[in-house]
């Protein structure tokens, strides 16, 4: 892991829980406002997000 960014109340730390649907996938809680995250917190987000929309197009087409 990187360095933590400092320690403004507005950075967001936690990255995002995406959950995979049956071809569709939702973030629960989003902000409704640009979010500012830390390196870290995005990169574990990217990530979640292309895990669960490829669980996501699984779910859809149980074939793939």
């Amino acid at each position: 892991m990187t360095a933590d960014a400092p320690r403004d109340p507005l950075v967001q730390r936690k990255p995002l829980m995406p959950k995979a649907g049956d071809g569709v996938v939702t973030v629960v809680d989003p902000p409704s406002v640009a979010i500012v995250m830390t390196a870290d917190a995005a990169e574990i987000s990217g990530l979640r997000l292309i895990a669960e929309a490829d669980e996501a197009r699984r779910k859809a087409d149980p074939l793939l």
